[in-house]
């Protein structure tokens, strides 16, 4: 990568406030808006700050060895010269560039370790109530964006992120989204009619459940944040979602229930890098287990409840489903589902295994029948 010189000044920039006050998106949406660049530049800046986030502990030890200032320019000139690639021998603190913590879960772990400081694709979930995936593919290959077919019916991947800008996601054909995010809605799908949403967020997978349902799912999409249900809202709206925007349904009610809870986000590292510096799980735990108890209550006997974090720690994974189990009527099943050969089994649960996906943990528990 190479930048022109107004475009390594604005980075330069980035870099400077992203090391005083943290949260690289936050810095990259205060300072690109206002810097008037050409979009191929501004993407340029997003990758390279990607790089140093990716790799900020690798590279703050290896310039502190050299006796190096952590400056802003050290760090431009780091990542321009690939510096991880020396990081093979040192401890998996550095050779990972993560948070001693998350270094601990990667003792064992090393392939994803690899995998979570790999670049990910740019994917989208066709919006099949209004289009086809080969409408779609033959849109983006006129304008010559570089693609490929999902293993879902719905994804099409690209390693160009002007995928995000194209007049096919502009044009609501269809919205970015993972394809193992679009794995978990399709699983929801599988597993009943009536289904519950319990923590819709921005509606990304209530849209992939619409689409992948084709609107013949009985589907009702629960917030309680106001921004975000005024966004799931118009997005609903906008897709040509059919749903049913809360109040909840009646106690006992849904075949399936959909806690897609909040988590740490290591499994979207390759996203946000951030999050490999997470020191623990904080009170994410305690916050997972809650809503579940409360999910749990809109649920028909032997119906279903889909949890699922955006995460591989153990504290969010399988051990809030053992503490849940021990204490709800409720039972971790297999997944006998087509989805299934996405799933890798654990013992409370699975992760989802689509290549190039992010990693989720997802555990499927059936409610007793008594």
């Amino acid at each position: 990568m190479t930048l022109s010189p107004n475009t390594e000044r604005i980075a330069l920039q980035v870099i400077a406030k992203y090391l005083r006050k943290g949260n690289m998106a936050r810095c990259l949406r205060d300072i690109l808006p206002s810097a008037h660049l050409p979009r191929e530049d501004r993407r340029q800046i997003a990758d390279l700050m990607h790089e140093i986030v990716r790799w900020k502990k690798l590279y703050g030890f290896l310039m502190e060895e050299q006796g190096i200032p952590l400056s802003p320019e050290r760090y431009y000139i780091t990542a321009m010269s690939r510096a991880q690639e020396q990081a093979a021998v040192l401890p998996p603190e550095y050779r990972y560039s993560c948070s001693p913590y998350v270094a601990k879960l990667f003792e064992q772990q090393h392939e994803r370790a690899a995998y979570l400081n790999s670049n990910p694709p740019t994917t989208i979930c066709v919006n099949q109530n209004i289009t086809t995936r080969d409408h779609v593919l033959t849109r983006l290959q006129d304008e010559q964006i570089p693609i490929e077919k999902g293993h879902l019916s719905t994804a099409v991947l690209s390693q160009s992120s002007d995928l995000k800008n194209s007049p096919v996601v502009l044009e609501k054909l269809a919205h970015v989204q993972d394809e193992n995010s679009q794995l978990v809605a399709q699983i929801a799908a599988e597993l009943g009619e009536h289904i519950l949403d319990f923590c819709a967020g921005n509606g990304g997978k209530t849209l992939a459940l619409a689409s992948l349902s084709k609107n013949t799912k009985d589907l009702v999409a629960y917030e309680t944040d106001e921004r975000r249900l005024e966004t799931l809202q118009r997005r609903c709206q906008e897709y040509h979602a059919k749903a049913t925007i809360g109040p909840l349904p009646a106690e006992s009610s849904c075949d399936v229930v959909l806690v897609d809870a909040p988590c740490t986000g290591l499994g979207a590292a390759r996203r946000n890098p951030e999050a490999k510096y997470i020191e623990d799980t904080d009170d994410y735990p305690q916050i997972q287990l809650s809503i579940l108890h409360h999910a749990a209550k809109f649920i028909k006997p032997e119906g279903f409840l889909l949890y699922v974090v955006c995460t591989i720690t153990p504290e969010e994974t399988s051990d809030v489903i053992s503490t849940f189990t021990s204490k709800a009527p409720f039972d971790t099943i297999s997944v006998s589902t087509p989805s299934a050969s996405f799933l890798e089994r654990t013992p409370q649960g699975f992760f989802t295994a689509i290549p190039q996906g992010d990693l989720f943990f997802l555990s499927v528990l059936q409610r007793k029948a008594n």
